[in-house]
């Protein structure tokens, strides 16, 4: 076999990866730029209460577990902003946030807002800090963990 026929059967796989990658790229690009979150459920501020949301809270922290809680703050990387991340003024801190959220949005109860914070992440962002929340935790945090996750902040133990 001559060089040139090598050379040419060994760059056609190479050249079709490439154009898989480039058709894969320009999708990707056109869907992050096409993103809009749903905020269908979301309670427009106007209209608070301080029922808002406890319909979906509550069952949710029926069998909520604190401890799981803890780990998936970890899991789902909420710590590098609401840790690390709070020394630079990405995020409030998780320390002392059982006592904060009961005033941060009024009406809404602590529950309420925490879960309002994390399926509505634009709803309402605290002074001082940019809308660092990723958009999408409402459809990666099934249910039963966003209840473990609520549990956790109004825990004394978050950190």
């Amino acid at each position: 076999m001559s060089a040139k026929t090598s050379r040419s059967i060994i760059g056609w796989p190479v050249y079709l990866v490439l154009v898989f990658v480039l058709i894969f790229s320009v999708l990707a690009a056109i869907e992050f730029f096409n993103y809009t979150p749903t905020d269908t459920e979301h309670v427009p501020e106007a209209t608070l209460t301080a029922d808002s949301y406890l319909d979906k809270v509550t069952p949710l922290l029926a069998d909520a577990s604190a401890e799981r809680g803890a780990e998936l703050v970890v899991q789902y990387g909420c710590t590098a902003c609401h840790r690390e991340g709070a020394v630079n003024g990405i995020a409030p801190s998780f320390t002392g946030i059982g006592e904060r959220v009961g005033t941060r949005r009024p009406p809404l109860a602590p529950e309420a807002y925490i879960y309002e914070s994390i399926n509505f992440p634009l709803a309402y962002v605290v002074e001082g800090f940019t809308p660092a929340m990723p958009l999408d935790f409402s459809s990666r945090i099934p249910a039963a963990e966003q209840g473990d996750i609520i549990a956790f902040l109004l825990s004394p133990d978050a950190h």
